[in-house]
């Protein structure tokens, strides 16, 4: 017998298991050491399954330690509790404080394909209450728990994986909750104390991986934020230094804009005002919403972000002069950083210091051009000195040139001015009607006229779309260019006066008419309608030709046969236009006096014609 009880008692000490009727046969005849020897025994066993589990724990963490992806680690939690757990399906729902809401990231052993992803609301079912409490909450079946307050859609999704007892284990780190881990089965059952103690031991080793690896997770983004803050602030410093050395070298805007533009990888527009582009080959300021941010940024002095369209940031360039510049950068495929932001601000400001430099420059050469511009136009006294000095600034003033007048408003005058004095080659000065050009001749050749309208066209092109009206001749020196301004304004002023107020004119097909009213065109309009007003509304209302019947009869000399084999018509036709014009006219046409004004008339008509064509040619 006693080797009987050695043996039982080292099975119990290794391990082996020993049934109670095994003991009580040993010790047939001490019933009470019988019951004492098999509840050491069964203690010894709990003892030892224990033990199992908690390695099992500590061996889960170590593991979960082990892995760097938060989804990852979630499903393993889940996979290790299904393993000590030995249950139907585990699952571990993440509570969100903000919303007051878990919501079931990582499952094992679930069919549903709604299981995954479902959303407990607040105060609901077992994971709301084991997170208002803080400790592990159970059922054994949970379909006919009344206790815990109920929601159809999640019975419907839990009756959908058929289960019934329920066990859920918060994950709590210093009173914060991270979420619930849940044991289930598809039958009813009571959780023994020993599973309630091995689910919330694993769980609490589950939310203190968690909490670490959240940890680490801010750790590295704010490490890798650190690392893209001083990458931004090294090429911010970078590019501060290109830019400074760009100023130290002397280079000019264009050159700030093309490091900004590479800094940045997108495009970067140079504008002035009046929409004078430095870096673009069309006017951005014609979006109305572009202009206002470049006022609002001219205003606040930092830049502007536009919400939509191609381009993202407006700043504007502040510098000591009257003109207002701004640069546009290019929406890119990523919205500009702070840290880029406040670097093209700095950038604005290093391009105004180059800025004020030009113009300092630009504004001591404009005066001088202009300077010059006005003593060549101004008379005899001064043109010599004006000649002389553009002559020594490099101007052909032995060359051919054109004078243009281009008339405008005073209040556009200012404008037109600095738009215009931007070409260098052109002297420009100031009128009392608007604005006087002097341009030399695009080309020289034989035909002068044609040449000199195309650089007058070329002149009121740069002007913009406000100009207007532009009236030129061509002259063969820039003296005689000069010597003639006032009777190309007075022809421009004739030209207005007749109704002529946009395109391109040549001054000669008014200028025999400019002399004889001194170029008051309100003068020469109404001695034409006073003289053809009768002529020109019946050839409109009737579709007749009586006024080129007239200007063929002064061609012709009066001679009705030449007018009719010219106007090719019958000599009868002629006769009876002659009777409707005596007519019409309120002098006799056969009066030698009546006929000259009539075909001063005839003609100027004819000229306004043509350079009403030719204008909008």
């Amino acid at each position: 017998m006693a080797s009987e009880l050695a043996r039982i008692i080292r099975s119990v000490v290794d391990g082996t298991t020993v049934g109670p009727e095994e003991i009580r046969v040993v010790l047939a005849g001490d019933g009470e050491a019988a019951i004492a020897l098999a509840d050491l025994a069964q203690r010894v066993d709990a003892l030892r399954q224990r033990s199992a589990e908690l390695r099992g724990v500590m061996s889960s963490t170590r593991d979960l330690l082990a892995i760097p992806d938060a989804d990852l680690m979630l499903q393993r939690i889940v996979d290790r509790a299904h393993e000590l757990m030995k249950v139907d399906v585990t699952y571990l729902s993440v509570y969100e404080p903000v919303r007051d809401e878990l919501y079931v990231r990582a499952a094992t052993g679930t069919i549903s394909p709604r299981f995954f992803g479902m959303v407990v609301p607040a105060g609901i079912g077992l994971a709301s209450l084991a997170v208002r409490t803080q400790h592990p909450q159970w059922v054994e079946d949970y379909s006919t728990h009344t206790a815990v307050p109920h929601d159809p859609t999640i019975d419907e999704v839990v009756g959908e994986e058929q289960l019934r007892g329920l066990l859920g284990a918060p994950l709590v780190v210093k009173g914060k909750v991270l979420g619930v881990l849940f044991a289930a089965t598809r039958s009813p059952h009571a959780f023994r104390p020993d599973e309630i103690a091995l689910l919330s031991a694993f769980a609490a080793h589950a939310a203190l991986v968690l909490h670490l690896a959240q940890l680490l997770r801010q750790a590295t983004d704010a490490t890798a934020e650190a690392a893209s803050r001083q990458r931004e602030a090294e090429w911010a410093a970078s590019l501060h230094g290109e830019l400074t050395q760009l100023v130290v070298d002397g280079h000019d805007a264009e050159a700030v804009v093309g490091a900004l533009t590479e800094a940045l990888g997108r495009d970067v527009t140079l504008v002035s005002d009046g929409g004078v582009l430095r870096s673009a080959e069309i006017d951005p300021f014609a979006d109305p919403i572009l202009r206002a941010a470049a006022a609002e940024a001219a205003v606040s002095g930092r830049s502007v972000v536009i919400p939509t369209g191609g381009i993202e940031l407006v700043v504007s360039i502040i510098a000591a002069s009257s003109r207002s510049e701004s640069m546009l950068i290019a929406r890119g495929e990523h919205p500009l950083t702070p840290v880029e932001r406040r670097t093209v601000e700095r950038s604005a400001l290093t391009a105004a210091l180059v800025m004020l430099r030009r113009n300092a420059l630009a504004d001591a050469e404009e005066w001088v051009r202009g300077e010059v511009a006005t003593e060549v136009l101004e008379g005899a006294a001064n043109r010599v000195t004006g000649l002389r000095r553009a002559a020594a600034r490099g101007y052909p003033v032995d060359r051919s040139w054109v004078m243009v007048a281009l008339p405008c408003d005073p209040d556009a005058r200012p404008r037109l001015l600095a738009r215009l004095r931007i070409r260098t080659d052109w002297l420009v000065a100031p009128a009392p009607l608007g604005v006087t050009v002097l341009a030399p001749m695009m080309t020289d050749g034989e035909a002068e006229e044609t040449e000199a309208l195309a650089t007058a066209r070329k002149v009121g092109d740069f002007a913009g779309p406000g100009s207007g009206l532009v009236v030129a001749s061509g002259r063969a020196s820039l003296e005689e260019a000069a010597v003639a301004a006032p009777a190309i304004w007075q022809t421009a002023q004739l030209a207005r006066g007749l109704g002529i107020n946009t395109g391109v004119i040549d001054a000669a097909t008014l200028a025999p008419y400019s002399l004889l009213f001194e170029g008051d065109g309100g003068r020469i309009a109404a001695f034409v309608d006073s003289m053809l007003a009768p002529v020109i509304a019946w050839d409109s209302l009737h579709g007749s030709d009586l006024l080129k019947t007239l200007a063929v009869l002064f061609d012709e000399r009066w001679s009705l046969a030449s007018a009719a084999r010219t106007l090719h018509v019958h000599l009868n036709t002629v006769k009876q236009r002659m009777q409707r014009l005596r007519v019409l006219l309120d002098e006799d046409p056969d009066q030698p006096e009546a006929r000259f004004r009539l075909e001063l008339a005839v003609r100027i008509e004819r000229a306004r014609q043509v350079a009403q064509r030719a204008s909008k040619s």
